[in-house]
């Protein structure tokens, strides 16, 4: 006879770290306990940030805040695109120590932490400096009226990680700030990417963020017209498309339709959205001074013609011609 335990929904369960509960219940947000929570049910089971934010039903930028919230917290750590749990301090291998005669690498960039910091400020460093810096109780108020939310434990530390660790000061973060809300990008993962290339380009004056957010804003409006054009789905163009669309746009000067234009030779040619390709057919236009549908119209009419008269193969004899031809070939064989 075989005997079994049903306790319903208790049947399958998984293990939650105490640690969570000791330490962390109190500061985590909810985003940041539901993805714990998810990544601890799909345990050896692999997933993506972007089934991570449909299954719980929020952006895959909050997705990706969430699993970096508990790697900064030790819960975790990641390897490549594996989690894994961090070990007890005793069990941490050395670091391997480079040979004697090799130089340490340097530093990425004097005066930044690495990226991926295993530890940010935690909440009673936050606190201490809440209490002493009326700076930086603005800037967590400005950030809240500008995110228009109560601020998570890792976006105030990431605040502070910007301003005593990059050097960035509080009113620059506060433009950063209202740029990421105004892209619709607030996830601290893309604040951080942001704020980090600010401080290693030398943004640290109003005037030098206010030049760069021009830049920016340029940036953003000439890949919205090419994929507006090309009726791409919402993506973040490489560094390449974007440096081909601000030619296409600001220094070349094309319009709307032609860029439409370019993409229909482009699908024509390629079947599919190729910026290469329409850099090379928007390149010949501006060469020939094709800059309207009308001009574009007139050129591909005049090419047939202008191709006869080059001797194209498309060109045709008379019948007096061929007459002609015919009587100067040489006799056969005497």
């Amino acid at each position: 006879m075989d005997y079994r335990l049903d306790i319903g929904m208790w049947n399958q369960v998984f293990a939650v770290p105490c640690a969570l509960v000791d330490r962390h219940l109190k500061l985590a947000g909810k985003e940041q306990l539901q993805v714990l929570l998810y990544a601890l049910r799909h345990a050896g089971e692999g997933f993506t940030p972007e089934g991570l934010a449909g299954d719980l039903g929020m952006t895959a930028d909050e997705a990706l805040d969430g699993l970096e919230y508990w790697c900064d917290r030790g819960l975790m750590s990641q390897s490549g695109n594996t989690l894994l749990p961090v070990p007890p301090a005793g069990d941490v291998p050395a670091a391997p120590q480079p040979p004697a005669a090799q130089e340490e690498a340097p530093a990425e960039k004097p005066g930044l932490p690495p990226r991926k910091r295993l530890l940010r400020p935690d909440g009673e460093h936050l606190t201490a400096r809440l209490g002493e810096s009326e700076s930086i109780r603005y800037l967590m108020q400005e950030a809240e009226a500008t995110l228009g939310k109560t601020l998570s434990p890792a976006m105030s530390s990431l605040l502070l990680t910007v301003t005593d660790d990059y050097g960035l000061p509080v009113e620059v973060t506060i433009m950063l700030l209202h740029y990421a809300q105004e892209v619709g990008r607030t996830g601290t993962s893309y604040i951080d990417s942001v704020a980090r290339d600010w401080a290693e380009s030398g943004i640290f004056s109003l005037e030098a963020a206010e030049e760069k957010l021009r830049q920016l804003t340029n940036v953003r409006l000439a890949w919205g017209k090419v994929s507006a054009a090309a009726g791409l789905t919402k993506r973040s163009p490489t560094k390449s498309e974007e440096e081909k669309a601000c030619r296409w746009v600001y220094e070349w000067g094309f319009s709307q339709e032609m860029l439409e234009a370019a993409y229909e030779a482009c699908a024509d040619h390629t079947g599919k959205f190729s910026a290469s390709y329409m850099d090379k057919v928007l390149g010949g236009w501006q060469k020939l001074g094709i800059f309207n549908r009308s001009d574009l119209e007139k050129h591909k009419q005049a090419a047939p013609a202008k191709k006869e008269t080059m001797g194209g193969t498309q060109k045709s004899y008379d019948i007096s011609e061929l007459a002609e031809l015919a009587s100067l070939r040489l006799p056969d064989k005497l």
